[in-house]
């Protein structure tokens, strides 16, 4: 359901963009230039060359198709190193619980040998 609504949303600000672009195609409009500007008052003021509208949506939408990847595989990166760590400690407790059964074993092997030892019979000659 949520991959649905998801599709639907995309679809729609798809339709959005494409009516937006296809009603201003005219040179006015993506041709209307921007200024972008920083002030720290009593610092210092940046500001750019005039760009053109056309030129910042492309750039907002280029970036948007590079970074929204890496945000999406930022969640599968934490998986994966928290599964390795607890693939680790698995292993782990495995060497640790055979080399347990590997003592109860030999006990179980020392005390039967222990009981056989002593209740023998003397020999009598």
């Amino acid at each position: 359901m949520r991959r649905l609504l998801f599709a639907l949303l995309l679809a729609l600000f798809f339709l959005v963009l494409v009516i937006f672009v296809l009603s201003n195609r005219d040179d006015t409009t993506f041709g209307y230039e921007m200024i972008f500007q920083f002030h720290v008052p009593h610092l210092f003021s940046r500001h750019t060359k005039p760009i053109p509208v056309g030129f910042v949506l492309m750039i907002a939408f280029c970036l948007g198709m590079v970074t929204t990847p890496f945000l999406e595989a930022l969640p599968n990166l934490y998986k994966s190193l928290e599964l390795r760590a607890k693939n680790k400690r698995i292993r782990q407790l495995e060497r640790e619980l055979t080399m347990v059964r590997e003592m109860v074993v030999s006990e179980k092997h020392q005390y039967r040998s222990e009981v056989l030892s002593t209740s023998q019979p003397p020999e009598t000659s």
